[in-house]
């Protein structure tokens, strides 16, 4: 998984055997050290809506990410195929792009 934060745009880049383990209901996730924190990035496919819903919380010693999206979403993005767009939407001022990395993509 890859996550770039940049301006007022929120990326999720994800592969395509992260792909396969969200359409079978399970969240995906990466840790990432950061000097004395931890940041825990989750995409969770427990959304009830079509919303591309992103959460950051903090603690004392971790920050958690979440993004979380529906299974239809899931199953749009599947659908996508090798598409370079993904999903993208407009979240509080945010533009929330959810995508398979199409370097790492099998070609077939």
């Amino acid at each position: 998984m890859n996550v770039r934060i940049e301006d007022q745009n929120l990326r999720f880049k994800i592969s395509e055997a992260e792909l396969r383990t969200l359409m079978t209901g399970q969240p995906v996730h990466a840790e990432v050290a950061m000097l004395d924190k931890t940041l825990v990035v989750t995409i969770n496919p427990f959304g009830c809506n079509e919303i591309l819903d992103p959460k950051l919380v903090f603690d004392q010693n971790e920050a958690y990410l979440r993004l979380l999206v529906s299974p239809s979403s899931v199953q749009a993005l599947f659908n996508l195929g090798k598409n370079r767009d993904g999903l993208r939407q407009e979240v509080d001022g945010i533009s929330v792009t959810f995508q398979v990395d199409m370097k790492d993509a099998c070609h077939t």
